[in-house]
């Protein structure tokens, strides 16, 4: 059979038909046309339908708020205005009305001829005038012209006496005709302020629906480095579609058109100047969803953050700060990181100059036995199920090895008891339990009976060892040593004295140590002298990194043996090996998943390898790769916290002009808080809205530790806090908590004072408080409102007797050697502005006091006055305040 194409050859080219082709690609051509045209005009712009769908719903709202408004009106005084302006607006049809204002139309139109004719005749009166001048000034004879000009100013007075004869008789006309708009204009007013709210919602709504359809776009200059080093801006574009963003109306509204949920943070940065991908990340310039939110551009590197996520974005700017005041999830995050102790094997960008987490063990064989060295080694939660240590996995031989290496390394240790052996002896376990939990020692460990620190906390680790089988793993002599001297042991260590006697000592040995492990554990028999076993431990410690949290014989100088953290969130998924791990389903709600046959399953995407690697640090290990990374037992959230840490570690960070200036106090702000995090001040004080954990212990707060103010630094003066830092002394009596001595060294001392200071935006400044002297004048006013106040019912202001110490308030005898005097004056003012919750009543409203006959009931006067007194109490009388 011949084919179409034989025929086709065989037939000759000037009688061939082309018709099919050319109808055939016309179709396609036009096809391809209506795509194209679809495709850039409705499928690349939805944000078209997005602002079309946000106006209607805004001007729904807004006739929602108009019909409410009217609904509160009174209908029947509407009615009437109503009826008054249609009454008013009907007499506007009255034969004067009417009569009248055609006469006035009729009189303008004369008003605007004789107008004209009058600045025509002033024309024609200069132009005469200068004829008349030239003829006089060449001789020539100026009687035509003079004539000429006397006629033209002839004219000029006639028409600008006719205008105002006509001016005059339209102002009367006006009177007649004002008569009735006056009555329309009153009673729309009148009807205007029945419906003034209506009005006004019904506005909104029309100009709503009016809103042009536009892009809306911000452009920061200079935002950025390119990866070439070289600057770029910014451009968002995410305000084309969130359009309600600031609008209140829209809280409940759905995304796109969704209020922002977190104003406050919109303080800080406007997205109008700071725009939205700083934050949210994102692309900023693209306009559909897909792509501007980064899901459907793979290689776009930075996609949007969700949820909590979101706060990762802080670290670009904020890194080297550790509290943000309206980023909790970020603050409890970097806190997780802080104490789990990452950046003891991870390099991490701001954590260079953070301690080591856990003990030195040069002379661990003083505290602990072999024994139990080996059981925490071979698995530390089997002794302690919520300590920070993780589980390394090691086997019984590698356990053994770690073990051998320890002991032999303490071996060598020069460190002795200050104490005769037996001191501990002769103490009372009642009492001792009585004195562990009045002086504060349950704010940082957890016993058996007490864990709602730890629960209130929210972590699922402890800050402190739990002491629930303390008795099994320390000896009494060494435990003696440490409850009176802390830093004998550990010159470094966070715990702190809490100035026991020997005795009070001997009692909380005696109650601790009735702590014990009472499960039958199998006998420990190694000998741990072998060399082999001792080498093998040391190249052990040095593989797995236990230098980067402790100190250890001969490792002191040890690197970090794991990989940087600094840019981790630009790794790609590509770059991780997930193991023999099975996929679940991407950014679905599971993201672990055990399966019968005892494999696990887990999101292969960035954030599903750190979910499992941080639920499970050997989850990817093969035969042929190894995972050295120790096991956390992170709780869900605090996976999540560290992940969304993870997320913020890049080196992509806006320039210094568009960050928040990291001047000396907010250098002198993170030192301070670095130290407090250190000490675990925010397990006893509120620290900017954080902390006071162990107020839970109580049943009123009022009987737990007082909360640290931020105007701390405007309070205390320079020198008494020092003083108290270096030797804390007794100041609320009615606290059942006594401060302890954390044996701060100077910089530490430094720092905290600078803290304080940089808080209440004030610098360190050393003044002369003992050349202020009290006004003589305000003394005898000062005492007789100090009386009538009733001041002395509370705050003593001489020695303290034990008897009703816990209803007394602070010691006014020390108020001249340890508060400012400006301070006084606005505690007096205001006690809850500056402390939120103290017992200090207020007593000056509205300025004015509430006794007339002193000082006339000046408030400011007073306040002086009360000021002055309090400040010469302890001039006075010199009473010493024994420490606790």
């Amino acid at each position: 059979m011949t084919s179409y194409f034989d025929k086709r050859t065989q037939t000759p080219v000037e009688t061939r038909k082309y018709v099919h082709f050319y109808v055939a690609f016309s179709g396609l051509l036009f096809l391809g046309t209506v795509w194209s045209l679809w495709d850039e005009v409705v499928s690349r712009r939805p944000w078209k339908d997005y602002q079309t769908e946000y106006n209607d719903l805004l001007a729904a709202k807004y006739d929602s708020l108009a019909l409410d408004a009217q609904a509160s009106v009174d209908s029947a005084a509407v009615s009437q205005a109503t009826e008054a302006v249609a009454s008013a607006r009907a007499a506007l049809s009255a034969e004067e009305y009417v009569t009248t204002n055609e006469r006035k139309t009729d009189l303008l139109e004369e008003l605007e001829i004789a107008t004209r004719e009058w600045r025509f005749a002033r024309s024609r009166s200069d132009a005469a005038y200068y004829q008349y001048k030239k003829d006089l000034a060449e001789g020539k004879d100026a009687t035509s012209s003079k004539a000429e000009l006397d006629g033209h100013d002839a004219d000029i007075a006639k028409w600008f006496e006719s205008r105002n004869n006509l001016e005059r008789e339209i102002a009367g006309f006006d009177l007649i005709l004002e008569k009735y708009t006056t009555a329309v204009q009153k009673a729309e007013v009148e009807l205007r302020a029945l419906l003034g709210a209506v009005a006004g919602y019904q506005a909104k709504a029309e100009k709503q629906r009016q809103s042009p359809i536009a892009i809306h776009q911000v452009v920061k200059n200079d935002y950025e480095f390119t990866p070439f080093q070289e600057v770029k801006a910014r451009v968002d574009r995410c305000q084309t579609c969130h359009l309600g963003w600031r609008e209140e109306l829209m809280t409940d509204a759905p995304q796109p058109h969704s209020k922002h949920p977190a104003p406050e943070l919109l303080a800080q940065h406007n997205p109008e100047t700071f725009g939205c991908t700083p934050c949210h990340r994102g692309q900023g310039p693209a306009l559909t969803p897909g792509f501007a939110h980064g899901d459907e551009d793979h290689y776009w590197e930075t996609p949007l953050l969700r949820g909590n996520d979101v706060y990762a974005s802080c670290n670009g700017c904020h890194y080297n700060e550790t509290r943000l005041k309206f980023a909790k999830p970020y603050v409890k995050a970097k806190q997780v990181v802080i104490e789990s102790g990452c950046y003891g094997c991870h390099e991490i960008k701001g954590f260079s100059d953070l301690p080591k987490i856990g003990p030195p063990l040069y002379s661990i064989t003083a505290k602990a036995t072999p024994e139990w060295i080996y059981r925490w080694v071979r698995n530390p939660r089997d002794y302690s199920p919520h300590t920070r240590m993780p589980n390394f996995r090691f086997s019984d031989e590698q356990a053994e090895a770690v073990t051998a290496y320890l002991v032999s390394a303490s071996r060598t240790s020069e460190f002795t008891l200050e104490r005769p052996r037996g001191s501990y002896a002769g103490g009372s376990p009642s009492e001792g339990k009585r004195l562990f939990e009045a002086v504060g020692c349950q704010a940082c460990h957890v016993t058996a009976g007490f864990t709602t620190v730890r629960d209130v906390r929210g972590t699922s680790y402890d800050i402190a060892p739990e002491l629930s089988r303390v008795g099994s793993k320390v000896n009494a002599d060494w435990l003696f040593d440490w409850l009176k001297n802390p830093r004998h042991y550990n010159a470094d260590s966070r715990m702190p004295s809490l100035r026991l006697s020997d005795q009070e000592a001997r009692n909380v040995v005696a109650y601790v140590m009735t702590m014990k492990d009472e499960r039958a554990l199998d006998k420990f028999s190694v000998a741990l002298d072998d060399p082999d076993r001792i080498a093998r431990g040391d190249k052990l410690i040095r593989e797995y990194g236990c230098a980067g949290c402790h100190l250890i014989k001969g490792m002191e100088n040890e690197g970090k043996v794991s990989v940087e953290l600094s840019d981790f969130g630009r790794k790609k998924a590509e770059q991780m090996d997930f193991g023999d791990t099975k996929p679940i389903q991407a950014h679905g709600e599971q993201e672990y998943l055990a399966n019968d046959d005892g494999t696990v399953s887990v999101q292969h995407t960035w954030r599903g390898w750190i979910y499992g690697k941080l639920k499970n640090a050997r989850l990817f290990q093969t035969e042929r790769i190894a995972q050295k990374m120790p096991v956390f037992e992170f709780s869900d959230e605090e996976i999540k916290l560290v992940r969304m840490f993870l997320i913020s570690m890049t080196r992509d960070i806006p320039l210094p002009a568009h960050q928040r200036a990291y001047d000396k106090r907010f250098q002198d702000i993170e030192g301070g808080r670095r130290v407090s995090m250190r000490y675990n001040c925010q397990q006893c004080h509120i620290l900017e809205d954080e902390g006071g954990y162990v107020l839970a212990k109580y049943e009123e707060a009022a009987l737990g530790p007082p909360p640290i103010p931020e105007t701390q630094g405007a309070k205390v003066q320079e020198q008494w806090l020092h003083a108290f830092f270096k030797n804390p002394t007794t100041i609320r009596p009615w606290l059942k908590i006594r401060m302890p001595t954390f044996q701060f060294n100077e910089e530490e001392i430094g720092k905290l004072q600078k803290y304080f200071l940089g808080m209440a935006h004030q610098d360190m400044v050393i003044r002369d408080y003992a050349s202020v002297q009290p006004e003589t004048d305000y003394l005898r006013p000062g005492r007789q409102l100090f009386d009538t106040y009733q001041c002395a019912k509370c705050h003593p202001s001489g020695p303290v007797s034990g008897e009703g110490a816990a209803d007394l308030a602070p010691n006014l005898a020390m108020a001249s050697s340890r508060l400012k005097p400006e301070w006084i004056s606005g505690w007096l003012l205001d006690p809850q502005r500056l402390q939120p919750g103290t017992r200090m009543p207020q007593f000056f409203f509205d300025g004015q006091g509430p006794d007339e006959s002193v000082l006339n009931g000046d408030a400011n006067e007073q306040i002086r006055a009360l000021q002055t007194y309090v400040w010469s109490l302890g001039r006075r009388s010199g009473t010493p305040i024994a420490d606790r």
